[in-house]
């Protein structure tokens, strides 16, 4: 019973001396020396007589610990502040500017957008484009806007807003918007 009261107080005595050394690494000292050469063991019989030819080996001194100090930061300088100047901001650009690939788009491709797009400004434009150009080649008016694309100056009809169609204006050599009767 003797034993197992002193293996126990040897495990608290063991544990109570752990708790109380709190180890701060920040703060421990540092040695620069080197740490000692452990020899391998070597049979007694092997070992010279000789006390000259003896392995020397040196314990560094736990006494006295080397402090290692921080350097002292340098101080901060203040320089002035920089001055900054605000950007100006560029004008807005056009569509053309602001799209390069629409300013790259062929004829064609420019009627073709006008006659998809829903608004019937750009609709007329092309139409009546179209219209100057069969007029220059055929000197009449044809009798239906739909001879436009017969004839290949359109590749297709636009849209019209609901409840509207486009007309041709024999009077004034035009296409116009009107309402559906």
């Amino acid at each position: 019973m003797s034993m197992k009261y002193l293996g126990s107080a040897v495990a608290i005595a063991i544990l109570a001396g752990c708790s109380q050394e709190a180890l701060d690494f920040s703060q421990t000292p540092v040695s620069t020396e080197p740490e000692p050469q452990i020899q391998p063991a070597v049979e007694p019989e092997t070992l010279p007589k000789d006390p000259a030819l003896q392995p020397e080996v040196t314990v560094p001194s736990t006494t006295e610990p080397i402090v290692v100090t921080p350097p002292k930061p340098s101080p901060v300088k203040v320089i002035d502040p920089i001055e900054v100047t605000p950007v100006p901001i560029p004008p807005k650009k056009t569509p053309e500017e602001t799209n390069p690939a629409e300013a790259e788009l062929s004829p064609a491709e420019i009627v073709a957008r006008k006659l998809i797009s829903d608004d019937p400004e750009e609709n007329l434009e092309v139409l009546n484009e179209a219209l100057q150009m069969w007029l220059a080649t055929k000197g009449e008016l044809p009798e239906k806007i739909g001879d436009l694309v017969a004839e290949q100056l359109l590749p297709m009809l636009p849209m019209a807003p609901q409840g509207k169609i486009f007309k041709i204006d024999r009077e004034a050599k035009r296409v116009v918007l009107v309402a559906e009767k």
